[in-house]
């Protein structure tokens, strides 16, 4: 008995990390919203990097993007994007895909520094 809810056990650890994955289902990505602003934050991690931007509108007021999800950090890396290139205070252009639940949080599939560089991650 011990020894089968330690078996139970041990697969319901492993199914953990599986079920935590989704796919981009919440996010419509027909759609390309280009945003130019600055980084705010951002956070090159795995398995999803994430990126706070702060434009300004053309009536000179502010907003703040949240892109909350993107690439990977190590693929982004290795598409040849230095992490310097989006540091805090860098200018910049994101285009991302809402989500269908949040308006305001995008999956980011792009970036475009000012040299003209596109780092994509989907088109």
């Amino acid at each position: 008995m011990l020894r089968s809810l330690a078996l139970a056990g041990a697969f319901a650890a492993l199914a953990l990390p599986a079920a935590a994955h989704h796919s981009f289902a919440v996010y419509d990505m027909s759609q390309n919203i280009e945003f130019d602003g600055v980084v705010e934050i951002v956070k090159l991690r795995n398995p999803h990097m994430a990126l706070t931007l702060v434009a300004t509108k053309s009536d000179g007021t502010r907003e703040t993007i949240n892109f909350v999800e993107g690439a990977p950090a190590n693929m982004i890396v290795r598409m040849g994007l230095n992490p310097a290139d989006i540091a805090s205070g860098k200018p910049i252009k994101a285009i991302g895909a809402p989500r269908r639940d949040d308006p305001n949080a995008y999956f980011l599939k792009a970036i475009i520094l000012p040299d003209g560089r596109r780092f994509s991650v989907i088109n």
